[in-house]
């Protein structure tokens, strides 16, 4: 039933107008109306488009409203000529736009056409052509805006409604109250965002590079045209330089380092010496003709490399606290976890600055509460013998990325221009920097590749395609470096509840995690336009393949001692008991680190655009956008065998009856077409210089393939169990590992076995 609703709605919209669609997000267009001195209209004139780069033309014959109109350009610098019998010959030079309409009217002179009058235009400040609220950046503002690391992205914080993002939620900005995660990002027509958290791709250093190759830029906020979809808030889009018939290149390179920076307002305050830093980053470019007026080449080369100094307060444990510890183990007859200690204290001792370190001010640091009076080295409260020292970590850190681009354009016919764009990212991010212990660090490898190929052709006139296939495929996996030798260093991850030491480990509790993604989209554009009309129709398909890696989540293990009372006896106070100081361990247990996800969204419009009169435009166009459910291919989902509310709630109804397991769609249900009516309105009751623009639409933002996580880790698939109240050696005979495998081998026994709660605990008491 799903595809014949989604298979009728893709042919109504096609049969609507079996010859339309409109600006994409790689084009512009010039159109303009043709008069003679007294302002009437200059019917049959003939109008001539001359790319002034690459050298093509088009025609087109005014109607009788003396109106003309070139769509589907790509965005650049173009040479309108206009010629009339009985009128003198009137050329001007235009700068088209991405996703915008460039207004070139012409007032023909009386005389011989032989005669030539250049007009000298220029790109209104106003956007005068459509309801959209919509921001066009050209390749001098690219270039010349102030951008340190040169993010593409940048750029969008200057349109209005903009407010950059303080690290409140995910994304760079937002737009107009919508969040951060509702923009979409296209670049020469693809989407350039990650699928699984609706944000903007970006590479190793967390930048998206690239800044020199942009020709165009346009963010579009309240998108009324029905082209714009998928994501609510502002769409932006990007389009890639082109060769031209000369040569033409440049070439940058920027540096920043310690002798410029100042040094942190901590750091001075310790004593701490101004650390290492340094970042060197380039761009280089060239572009020109392979065969005049036919075939063109752009390549692009950026990178950076840059050390990246940190500034962060460590805490370690002190020589006093170390021995006292260990001699305490030995009277509690807890030998097993000596080694397990020894190796701790080790590395906390071992670690950058820990030579300088001094007594803690912390009153979590103190030794008056370690032990009680067990604690020799405590001498009771008010004591001034330190538990835990401390000391300002510099640690540094490296991460570099380079990314080049390819470019091949190729005028195939007058009627017929074709593009194909390859690039490649690649770099390593700095993750983590932990100030213990460079083995701690996490890193992550991110390649990525991608292309273009797209195809503009001309039926005749007043109808004109643009279609588009694109492939992306990148990689995000964050881990330690060596993710072996990290856990034979320390198999897990300690965290002091109180905070009285650094943690231990890092942030090994969370690795290995990420995805690698594959995305194919194609998208079809078509105008077609009759008299004061144009009519558009589209459609954009996407599929997304995603290697889901985020099941390392406390698969090592996070331990967490809640205070030093519990670590200096080996996990819990056995002066307070259970009531008292203690530990937990939170572990989980994944089936499979790895999980093949897949879904895709279709969208298709329909539109009209009607010059009622010169100086009023309405827009109405209808879109729907189809998600489809997500999909597991190794059947990984998990979820309740009902909605929450009305599945039995009995605690023996066996496990296995109120979740349901290997499911291959993520959701019981899902809403198949979202229909989204739009209209759009200008009106100029003053010429250019006043535009009063309006419109009405729905919009509907695709859910992020993210939301799947929780259900492919949902039991039996990916528990997590947090025992208290033992050991936190794993040498000891029991301990808080021993009880969380013990815990979900019991789990998953009785789960498969379809017993109760009640049931698996019996069998095992360690389950709860």
């Amino acid at each position: 039933m799903k595809i014949r609703q989604i298979l009728f709605a893709v042919f109504a919209i096609a049969g609507l107008s079996a010859a339309l669609l409109a600006q994409s997000f790689t084009t512009g267009a010039v159109s303009g109306a043709v008069t003679d001195p007294s302002g009437a209209a200059v019917p049959g004139a003939t109008v001539t488009l001359l790319s002034l780069s690459q050298g093509t033309t088009a025609t087109r014959t005014t109607d009788a409203q003396g109106r003309y109109n070139f769509p589907l350009l790509a965005p650049g610098q173009f040479k309108v000529t206009v010629t009339a019998k009985g009128f003198k010959t009137s050329a001007q030079v235009v700068n088209v736009v991405l996703d915008g309409t460039t207004s070139a009217p012409f007032s023909l002179q009386l005389g011989s056409a032989t005669q030539v009058v250049n007009v000298t235009g220029s790109t209104p400040l106003l956007q005068t052509s459509s309801a959209n609220v919509s921001t066009h950046f050209t390749e001098q503002q690219i270039q010349n805006l102030p951008n340190p690391g040169n993010d593409i992205t940048d750029i969008a914080q200057t349109s209005p409604g903009a407010v950059m993002n303080t690290e409140m939620g995910y994304g760079n900005f937002s737009t107009y109250g919508l969040p951060a995660t509702s923009n979409l990002f296209t670049l020469d027509g693809q989407n350039d965002n990650d699928p699984f958290l609706n944000l903007n791709n970006s590479g190793a250093t967390n930048l998206t590079l690239g800044q020199n190759e942009i020709a165009s830029a346009t963010v579009t906020n309240n998108g009324y045209s029905g082209q714009y979809g998928q994501l609510a808030g502002a769409t932006v889009n990007y389009v890639t330089k082109s060769g031209g018939n000369r040569f033409h290149g440049d070439a940058t390179w920027e540096w920043n380092g310690r002798a410029m920076n100042a040094n942190d307002f901590f750091n001075n305050a310790a004593g701490v010496k101004r650390p290492f830093d340094n970042a060197n980053q380039w761009a280089a470019d060239l572009g020109g003709p392979i065969f005049h007026n036919k075939t063109f080449f752009f390549v692009d080369y950026e990178g950076l490399r840059v050390v990246i100094p940190t500034s962060q307060q460590a805490f370690i444990p002190s020589p006093l606290f170390e021995s006292d510890t260990l001699a305490n183990l030995t009277t509690l007859g807890l030998t097993k976890s000596i080694p397990f200690y020894k190796n701790m204290f080790s590395l906390y001792n071992a670690a950058p600055g820990a030579s300088g370190a001094v007594a803690a001010n912390s009153p979590a640091a103190t030794c008056s509460a370690a032990g009680g009076a067990s604690f020799t080295g405590s001498g009771g409260l008010g004591t001034t013998v330190p538990c835990t020292l401390t000391f300002r970590s510099t640690a540094g850190n490296f991460t570099h990325e380079y990314l080049l681009a390819v470019r091949v354009d190729q005028n195939v016919s007058d009627n017929d221009h074709v593009f194909f764009r390859f690039q490649t990212d690649h770099g390593t991010q700095a993750t983590y920097t932990d100030p213990i212990n460079s083995l701690f660090n996490a890193t992550s490898v991110q390649p990525e590749y991608q292309g273009q190929l797209s195809w503009n052709h001309v039926f005749n006139s007043t109808t004109i395609n643009n279609l588009e296939f694109t492939d992306q495929w990148y990689s995000a996996i964050f881990n330690n470096l060596n993710p072996a030798q990290t856990l034979a260093a320390f198999p897990t991850t300690l965290l002091m509840g109180d905070g009285s030491l650094s943690n231990l480990g890092g942030e090994n509790y969370i690795w290995p995690q990420g995805r690698n993604v594959t995305q194919f989209q194609m998208i079809d554009d078509l105008s077609k336009t009759y008299g004061n009309q144009t009519l558009k129709t589209g459609i954009n398909f996407r599929r997304y393949d995603v290697s889901d890696q985020d099941y390392g989540f406390f698969s090592s293990g996070l331990l967490i001692p809640f205070t030093l009372d519990a670590l200096y006896n080996g996990g819990t106070d056995p002066v307070t008991g259970a009531s008292g100081n203690l530990s937990i361990l939170q572990m989980s247990f994944p089936q499979s680190l790895t999980e093949p996800i897949a879904d895709y969204q279709l969208g298709a419009y329909i539109e009209d655009d009607w010059q009622m009169q010169p100086n009023f435009k309405v827009t109405i166009a209808l879109r729907f956008d189809h998600n489809s459910n997500p999909v597991c291919q190794h059947n990984c989902f998990a979820n309740f065998s009902g909605p929450f509310g009305s599945i039995n709630h009995n605690p023996n109804i066996p496990y296995n009856q109120t979740i349901v397991s290997g499911l291959h769609q993520a959701f019981p249900t899902e809403q198949s077409l979202l229909w989204q009516p739009r209209f759009g309105f200008t009106y100029r009751p003053f010429g250019h210089n006043t535009v009063l623009r309006g419109g009405y639409g729905l919009f509907y933002d695709a859910f992020p393939a993210g939301l799947v996580d929780n259900l492919s880790q949902n039991p039996p698939y990916d528990p997590t169990f947090v025992p208290a109240f033992d050991n936190i050696s794993p040498g000891e005979t029991s301990n808080l590992f021993a009880d969380a495998a013990a815990a979900n081998a019991g789990f998953q026994k009785g789960f498969a076995a379809g017993q109760t709660a009640a049931q698996i605990a019996a069998a095992d008491p360690l389950f709860s």
